[in-house]
């Protein structure tokens, strides 16, 4: 069967996804890691956009195996080799980075193999660790620390590839909120950036809320 005739709507945007993903390992590699890191946001807006598209207009057969692909590259090599190539001056953090890959391989292939009955994700998913070290390198330089971003690093690998069971947001008002910070996120990126840093800090601490949530069990009514 022709490939054209197998794609459709959300399988364009996945692909917007991959290319977001592909830009930022090029940018990053040529030192200019802000904008990569503002792509790589961008390719978890699409992320998100690919699921609304596919309720919408229906998906393909190429639609599931498509969004693995693309999120293993935007969300897992992408972060890490931009990690190796702005601070990977240790063996620590390099190896710490490939490791996170391959948590982030695993939790994609696990995704695909052993669907989850309920409305929630067993183990931290992808493309919330990338956002979680995306928003955190956008800080201003002088607060981001390598050994620190290691940890963090070894912390989502760890989490992706566990049975933690993490929630579906849900409710219209956190995902509002969330949607603003991340286009205020990018949008004073072109505009200023010193607010482009205060927004990528709310956005990282906000990331932080829902990395620890399974662990306080907050309210279901928060994501609902």
């Amino acid at each position: 069967m022709n490939l054209l005739e197998l794609l459709k709507p959300p399988d364009l945007v996945s692909l917007m996804n991959l290319v977001f993903g592909v830009a930022a390992i090029s940018l990053a590699h040529a030192g200019n890691y802000d904008l990569a890191l503002i792509l790589l946001l961008l390719a978890a807006v699409a992320d998100g956009v690919d699921g609304f598209v596919a309720r919408k207009f229906g998906g393909g057969k190429l639609g599931e195996e498509l969004d693995s692909l693309a999120d293993a590259v935007s969300f897992g090599v992408a972060p890490a080799l931009l990690i190796c190539f702005r601070f990977g001056g240790s063996l620590l953090t390099a190896l710490v980075s490939y490791f996170y890959i391959v948590c982030g391989v695993l939790r994609l292939a696990r995704y695909n193999a052993v669907p989850v009955k309920n409305t929630g994700f067993q183990g931290l998913p992808i493309t919330a660790g990338c956002v979680v070290l995306a928003s955190y390198m956008l800080i201003d330089g002088k607060f981001i620390n390598e050994w620190f971003l290691s940890a963090l690093t070894l912390a989502l690998a760890l989490l992706m590839a566990s049975a933690v069971k993490y929630p579906k947001v849900r409710s219209t008002k956190a995902l509002g909120f969330i949607g603003t910070v991340f286009g205020a996120t990018v949008i004073m990126f072109f505009v200023d950036l010193s607010y482009m840093r205060f927004f990528s800090l709310l956005l990282f601490g906000l990331m932080l809320t829902y990395l620890i949530s399974p662990f306080i069990k907050f309210p279901r009514k928060y994501y609902e």
